[in-house]
C-alpha cells in the first residue's frame, strides 16, 4: 500500500502540499506526525484518501492564505492520535521545543535553529541559517549528501525581498525535483541524531521512489559555493578532503539555479579547479574576486561515516 503514495510516477495525482521526505519520514519511523498542508477540495481529498490507506488520522489546525494570497488548511496526520493531539497544543507556539519536538526533530537542532531565529528577529540582515548550521560544523569533515539543506527555504524567508527571490528560485528551477531529504533544518552538517534519521528517511525513498532516491542524491552530494540565502553555485563535481582543507574538480555549474548567482557564475562558469580550507574559506586564484565571506559547503556522496 505505502508504493501506492511513494513512487517514481512523479504526476501520480496527490496532495502537493505533503513532500515525499516527510512520508518517508513517517514510514521510517522517523517523525510520528507530520504537518502539512490542503490547498484545495481536491487536495484535501487526496489526503483523506492516503490517510485511509495507510491508517493515519488528520488534525485540521487553521484556514489561511500561503504566499500567494491562496487559500490553505494546515492540518496534521499520523498514526497516533494521541500524537496529533500532543503536536496540536504545540501548534499554538510554533517557535518552541515542544513544536519542533512534537514533529520529530532532534532536540539539539530545534534549540539551534531557535538561538539563531532570535538572533534573526533582533537584527533582520544578519546571515543565512546555512552560515549558523556551517560555523558549528566540524572542521575538515565532508558532509552527508542528506544533510543538505541549502534548498529547503522553509522557516528561512523573512524580508520581504526573500519571498520574491523564493519566486524567482522556483520560476528558474521550475519542473525540477528539488525536495531535500531532511524535512529541518539541522544543527551542525555532522549532528549525529540528523545524520542517523536522514539515513533513514533515505532509505525509505530508495526502497519506493529508487529513481527518485538516486536523483536526489546526486542532486544534494554537489558542492556548493555559496555567499548567501539566494547567491551560490552547485558544480557539477566531486568534493574531496585533502591536507589543511578540501579540493574540488569541476566540470561547472550545476543544479540547482540561484537568483542572486550572477557574480559567482563569472567566476565559476567554467571546469576547474577549487581548494579550501577547513573551514570552507576558498582560496581563490590569483585576480580573482568571489564576494566576502563565500563559503565551500562540502556536501558528497561518500561522507555517510
Amino acid at each position: 500500500m505505502i508504493s501506492r503514495y511513494l513512487s517514481d510516477d512523479l504526476s501520480r495525482p496527490r496532495c502537493l502540499g505533503l513532500q515525499f521526505n516527510d512520508l518517508a519520514a513517517l514510514v521510517a519511523g522517523v517523525k510520528s506526525v507530520v504537518y502539512t498542508s490542503a490547498g484545495s477540495a481536491e487536495d484535501m481529498r487526496r489526503l483523506d484518501e492516503l490517510c485511509a490507506g495507510l491508517k493515519l488520522k488528520k488534525l485540521v489546525l487553521e484556514e489561511r492564505r500561503d504566499i500567494s494570497g491562496a487559500r490553505i488548511s494546515d492540518l496534521l496526520i499520523g498514526p497516533r492520535p494521541a500524537d496529533l493531539r500532543r503536536a496540536g497544543k504545540a501548534y499554538s507556539d510554533i517557535m518552541s521545543l515542544e513544536w519542533g519536538e512534537a514533529l520529530g526533530y532532534p532536540e539539539c537542532c530545534v534549540k539551534a535553529y531557535l538561538g539563531w531565529k532570535k538572533k534573526k528577529d533582533r537584527l533582520p540582515r544578519i546571515k543565512d541559517l546555512i552560515f549558523h548550521i556551517l560555523g558549528s560544523s566540524p572542521e575538515g569533515e565532508l558532509f552527508p549528501f542528506w544533510m543538505n539543506n541549502v534548498p529547503n527555504y522553509y522557516s528561512r524567508l523573512g524580508l520581504r525581498s526573500d519571498r520574491l527571490n523564493f519566486v524567482r528560485f522556483s520560476e528558474l528551477n521550475s519542473g525540477v525535483d528539488r525536495e531535500t531529504v531532511i524535512p529541518w533544518h539541522p544543527c551542525s552538517y555532522r549532528c549525529p541524531g540528523t545524520m542517523e534519521k536522514g539515513r533513514k528517511i533515505y532509505e525509505v525513498l530508495e526502497r519506493y521512489m529508487p529513481a527518485t532516491a538516486a536523483f536526489r542524491k546526486a542532486f544534494l552530494s554537489r558542492p556548493i559555493v555559496f555567499s548567501g540565502k539566494f547567491s551560490y553555485v552547485a558544480l557539477d563535481g566531486e568534493c574531496r578532503r585533502e591536507t589543511g582543507g578540501f579540493r574540488v574538480v569541476h566540470g561547472g555549474p550545476a543544479g540547482p539555479r540561484a537568483p542572486g548567482a550572477g557574480r559567482l557564475l563569472r567566476v565559476l562558469s567554467a571546469p576547474g579547479e577549487l581548494k579550501a580550507s577547513g573551514r570552507g574559506a576558498l582560496y581563490a586564484a590569483p585576480g580573482v574576486r568571489l564576494p566576502a565571506g563565500t563559503r565551500l559547503l562540502p556536501f558528497s556522496a561518500g561522507a555517510g561515516g
